[in-house]
């Protein structure tokens, strides 16, 4: 899909002050970004905004700043007219009622306009206090409406007054923000809330906190948010004053259990979820929460999220709770976050609205899938089983039934770190003979079975498949460029030149000019990149000590030695009082100096904290992949993913992945990774690392390969 010129008027994308929409607006505009659409958001010189910005004008989105006056919005507006979608927000605060009209004249063939209220209460008060209020009349022609949050009654409220469509596009949780880290001290005790003292908040802070902490006088209680120093309160509750977005993460990761208050209150619709709930999920807290309509539609009550209703419930939930009862909750709150309500999730539910990706049914269908691949119960030597396992984790999440076939090799039987993946069926064969025999009527009934390279005889069994599948077959290659060196030699354990054609789809980790090769030379019908993924629930940034400066994690064979010795030895020997490290085997013919410390193994749960402890993360590709380009490895994702800057050599389409010098560091000789170890500043080396995490997060996770797959496959089925 081409990417949309998009028009976006709202109150401020830049200054949060006296404006609380600006997160909403910056987790969609950058989510909308990240899917390769260019976003313009117009937004007046009004409220001294402007002088409270908070931040500077992002990358991923270009700001115009107007002065507040009539003309000059309808200038504003007249520069929009080359918009592909037009979109007018409610509570601009100024000429409100003109932009509402304004846009309208912006519609013509192959341009949207759509209505987005970012305060569905206050727009409903508006227009039903006033039946001459214009936007009733206004609100018919618009294309669609969407709605921050809201159900069926939300929808319905708009179709009565004249809207063709009513879209609720939920917030959600920015991962690249909101992330477990270390506990805080400061934030200890049993239950903790974070809320500003406001009316629609200060009852149910009452009801709900200080009863609570009043029935439980041996807890701590902690209480965060401005206003609340004169609040009569339990002694036994801790009031810690403003807590700045900073530590939030360390609020909501800190107590037992933290509790999201809410709005007291008449509203409109009861069916939206309050921004602190995806914040503190996707810090992995405990929440509790008041029971409120479509709950179960963002997390499962009893399993995910607690409900106290009042703070009899609520003791009760605390009475029960352990550290480890706590902590399960909370991680399945945060996967069930990562899974479905991240910006990324919303940005796709708004191309969905607008029906701008091709291809996109309205509905998927349950898919049963084999996948034959080298192995996913074991890490050991084997950079790709993590990606396996975040794949078929999404697909179970998205209802496909997966069977992992593995051969059970020696090798991987004495280094098993996951004998039994909870997400897919698995299966261990000895031999072709024993597969066949076992699991003919599963590959020829399957919808989907997909061979991954490296498999023993996996050309044999690719034939196999080919003929006995009656369902869609694909090719998985994990090393494309690999896959076509060993072809060019007369290689052809893992594949043949004829059985190219045979497979309907040829999914590869590389991407760019090499899928038109697979076609157009070796006759793949449909070859599609199906890069390797990172999975956010496992990578992360971790608050552990800085211990190495540089670090690298691979192999250094022959193929990569000179890279390892120009980017890795170089610098360490120039920097002799520096600390480097190396993770991997590594080539025998290496001469290490004393500061690089050596380890020879990492299982995957001890990469987080690895990459966590240093500065920059060096990556180095084979001169294979170097040459062909267009295919990251899976340890630069998991690196980014951990918010952990990465110095890589260059290879070609790398520019795709990543912005140099923004979301990643380009070296070609050990002066260029001397400059940055020497030069860049702490602030600029912490920004390209969140710059990268965030790319990562909005791309390139597992979820997204899940959706990738489903769509190739139905283009292939």
């Amino acid at each position: 899909m081409t990417g949309m010129d998009i028009a976006f008027f709202g109150s401020s994308l830049v200054s949060a002050y006296w404006n609380g929409a600006a997160g909403y607006y910056r987790g969609i505009v950058r989510a909308l970004a990240m899917r390769g659409h260019r976003v313009t958001f117009y937004e007046p010189d009004a409220f001294e905004r402007q002088a409270h910005r908070d931040i500077e004008d992002p990358p991923w989105a270009k700001v115009v700043v107007y002065p507040a006056a009539a003309a000059e919005a309808r200038r504003a507006v007249e520069a929009a007219h080359h918009a592909d979608l037009v979109i007018k927000a409610s509570g601009i605060g100024v000429n409100d009622e003109l932009l509402e009209e304004a846009v309208l004249d912006l519609q013509r063939p192959g341009t949207q306009i759509a209505f987005w209220d970012v305060e569905p209460p206050v727009t409903l008060e508006r227009v039903h206090a006033r039946a001459d209020d214009p936007l009733r009349a206004l609100l018919a022609r618009y294309d669609l409406v969407f709605t921050y949050g809201g159900g069926a009654a939300m929808i319905e409220t708009y179709l009565r007054l004249g809207a063709r469509r009513c879209v609720p596009i939920h917030n959600a949780l920015d991962p690249s923000t909101h992330h477990p880290v270390a506990r805080d001290l400061r934030f200890g005790g049993a239950l903790g809330v974070l809320a500003n003292r406001l009316p629609e908040h200060e009852h149910r802070v009452e009801e709900l906190f200080l009863r609570t902490a009043a029935q439980m006088p041996w807890h701590r209680f902690v209480l965060g948010g401005a206003g609340w120093a004169d609040k009569p309160m339990p002694a036994n509750v801790d009031y810690v004053g403003h807590v700045y977005p900073r530590d939030h993460n360390a609020f909501h990761c800190t107590p037992t259990a933290v509790l999201c208050a809410g709005q007291s209150g008449p509203v409109a619709d009861r069916s939206s979820p309050e921004p602190r709930l995806f914040e503190a999920a996707g810090a992995a807290a405990c929440v509790i929460t008041h029971g409120w309509d479509g709950l179960e539609q963002f997390l499962e009550p009893g399993h995910e999220v607690l409900v106290g209703r009042d703070a009899g419930e609520v003791a009760r939930h605390l009475e029960g709770l352990t550290p480890s009862i706590a902590t399960a909750i909370g991680e399945r709150a945060r996967a069930r976050m990562l899974r479905e309500h991240t910006y990324a999730h919303r940005a796709v539910d708004v191309e969905d609205a607008l029906g701008v990706r091709s291809g996109a049914p309205p509905a998927r269908r349950a898919m049963k899938i084999v996948m034959l691949g080298l192995s996913i119960t074991s890490s050991w030597g084997d950079g790709h089983a993590t990606t396996y396992r975040g794949l078929v984790r999404e697909l179970a999440a998205r209802g496909h039934d997966v069977l992992f076939l593995e051969r059970d090799s020696p090798w991987y039987a004495d280094h098993r770190d996951l004998a039994r993946p909870a997400h897919a069926h698995t299966a261990l064969y000895a031999s072709v003979d024993e597969l066949q025999d076992r699991f003919t009527a599963t590959v020829r009934d399957a919808d989907a079975v997909i061979v991954g390279s490296g498999v023993p005889q996996g050309a044999t069994i690719g034939r196999w498949v080919v003929d006995t599948a009656r369902g869609a077959t694909a090719f998985y290659d994990v090393d494309t460029a690999g896959t076509l060196a060993r072809l060019a030699a007369g290689d052809t354990e893992f594949l043949t030149p004829e059985l190219i054609p045979r497979y309907r789809l040829y999914l590869s980790f590389t991407g760019g000019p090499p899928l038109a090769r697979l076609e157009q030379e070796l006759g793949a019908p449909c070859a599609r990149p199906l890069y390797c993924a990172v999975d956010p629930e496992l990578y992360y940034p971790e608050a552990v000590a800085l211990r190495w400066d540089l670090g690298y994690m691979g192999r250094g064979g022959d193929e990569r030695q000179p890279a390892v010795k120009r980017l890795l030895l170089e610098p360490a020997r120039a920097l002799a009082d520096r600390q480097f490290v190396a993770v991997g085997p590594q080539a025998p013919a290496l001469e290490w100096p004393p500061n690089v410390d050596r380890i020879e193994h990492l299982p995957p749960a001890e990469h987080r904290g690895f990459y966590s402890a240093m500065r920059y993360a060096l990556d180095v590709t084979r001169r294979d992949v170097t040459v062909a380009g267009w295919s990251p490895s899976v340890r630069v994702l998991e690196a980014a993913a951990c918010g952990v800057p990465i110095i890589s050599d260059v290879w070609e389409g790398i520019e795709t992945l990543f912005e140099p010098g923004r979301e990643i560091l380009l070296a070609r000789s050990g002066a260029d990774v001397l400059g940055y170890l020497r030069d860049l500043g702490e602030p600029e080396r912490r920004a390209i690392g969140l710059r990268a995490r965030t790319r990562v997060l909005a791309a390139h996770t597992a979820a997204h390969r899940a959706i990738d797959l489903e769509r190739y496959l139905r283009e292939v089925g």
